[in-house]
């Protein structure tokens, strides 16, 4: 009935030439230009996108809500053989919350958003990230 896990999530592994560090610098200067929060560690990097209470105030009906829709990214770098092997996760940081959460829509909105923040960090560091699942269109009303 009540929960705080996340709506959606998503894992991947992917791999680049570059080094760790340079991977790192790269993720985080492109998430920073556009005012995302950006911790960096050692060897990790964690991004937090939107704002839990616009969305919560404007919903997921309206281009405002989506917008606002609080995302988080956490980016995990290590030496391979051949580069950096980078374990990515990203889910949404809606919290608590009285069911699934998952009724008008907000599954296949947290679930497309992610996907547009996944697809530009695979293409900061070169990687192509086709999406794998067909992206359902957004909700018709915008108020």
């Amino acid at each position: 009935m009540f929960s705080t896990k996340p709506i959606v999530e998503k894992k991947e592994q992917w791999t680049s030439a570059q080094p760790p560090q340079a991977v790192l610098d790269a993720l985080a200067t492109a998430f920073s230009t556009h005012g995302e929060e950006v911790r960096r560690g050692k060897s990790s990097l964690e991004v937090h996108i939107g704002s839990n209470a616009l969305y919560r105030t404007w919903g997921n009906m309206t281009a405002e809500g989506r917008a606002n829709m609080p995302v988080a990214l956490t980016f995990n770098a290590s030496e391979s053989g051949t580069g950096t092997s980078i374990e990515v996760h990203a889910f949404d940081t809606f919290g608590f919350r009285i069911g699934s959460g998952k009724s008008f829509g907000v599954a296949e909105s947290f679930n497309r958003r992610l996907d547009e923040f996944l697809s530009y960090a695979a293409g900061v560091i070169g990687r192509d990230r086709p999406i794998t699942e067909p992206a359902p269109a957004p909700p018709r009303i915008n108020i």
